[in-house]
């Protein structure tokens, strides 16, 4: 379930410190005469992006008060900034030992939680670059799927909504989503539908994933509110999108496979509401961060 931006940052930093044995750093203990002195230091990034880590520069402020210390966190940025190398992000006073002690926990999450938001952009911007200026619809929503590490997916989507896309369901009770493992399981897309609509919320829609023209017909045949175009390509997602219009049904159109910021383009089509991608979240390039200690 979807928690507080700033709660699932102090879960992972927590994590981070724990992984780190951060009590017994005997590099720190040894080189600082003064481990509690305070420091000023600051986090600049190092290539270009979009900023993402708000939640985490509060966290970083509550956890350090929880361990007993104080770092005042003064942003110099905003989530959906768009940073160019050189920009500070932020600025951390406080003691030396907690400050080096976040360090590494803090830039590793606020480096892939802002490539996240960064591949999200690129695929927002290129899509909308793409789409037909006499369009009376709305571009499809950029969405990721679940492809996520454990524990993770709060902070992936956090991501996603700075970089200017939707998130699609956060858990396996927040939509029902029906891939060919289900269908092949029931014994059929009707029989899976059937199945599904038997038991799941009346308050949620029943999306089915297909595969071919074959698998569309009888997706529209069991009355599906949403279908997700597999693997289609462009000309197979028109032909698809033909189908659908001359059956009278109106579902919602999801495509997924293989999409990304560098063939978006491709898929900006009219009928199509949700573009899905899977690797905004499973392998986005981090945005290169570093923490620098002034004194």
């Amino acid at each position: 379930m979807y928690q507080d931006p700033a709660l699932a940052w102090k879960k992972w930093l927590q994590v981070g410190l724990q992984d780190d044995g951060w009590q017994w750093d005997w590099t720190t203990l040894g080189c600082l005469k003064d481990p509690e002195r305070e420091v000023r230091a600051t986090v600049v990034c190092k290539g270009q992006g979009i900023w993402a880590a708000d939640a985490g520069l509060e966290a970083v402020s509550t956890l350090a008060r929880e361990l007993g210390y104080f770092i005042d966190v003064s942003a110099k940025a905003g989530n959906r900034q768009v940073l160019k190398a050189g920009d500070p992000v932020a600025e951390w006073r406080g003691p030396a030992r907690v400050v080096l002690a976040l360090e590494r926990p803090f830039l590793n999450l606020a480096q892939y939680v802002s490539g996240v938001a960064t591949a999200t952009h690129r695929m927002v911007s290129a899509l909308e670059r793409a789409w037909p200026r006499q369009s009376m619809a709305r571009p499809p929503r950029i969405t990721p799927t679940r492809k996520t590490l454990p524990g993770y997916r709060d902070l992936a989507i956090q991501g996603v909504l700075a970089g200017g896309g939707l998130s699609h369901r956060v858990s396996l009770s927040g939509g029902v989503l029906i891939k060919e493992n289900h269908v092949a399981a029931a014994g059929g897309i009707e029989a899976a539908i059937e199945g599904a609509r038997a038991v799941a919320p009346h308050g949620l829609k029943i999306e089915i994933e297909v595969r071919d023209e074959h698998e569309l017909k009888q997706a529209l045949g069991a009355r599906a509110e949403i279908v997700l175009l597999d693997n289609f390509t462009p000309a197979q997602v028109r032909a698809a999108l033909q189908l659908v219009a001359s059956s009278g049904a109106s579902p919602l159109i999801e495509v997924s496979g293989g999409i990304g910021p560098d063939n978006v383009a491709d898929y900006a089509i009219e009928g199509v509401h949700v573009i899905s991608s899977g690797g905004l979240t499973h392998s986005p390039q981090a945005l290169d961060l570093s923490l620098l200690v002034q004194g």
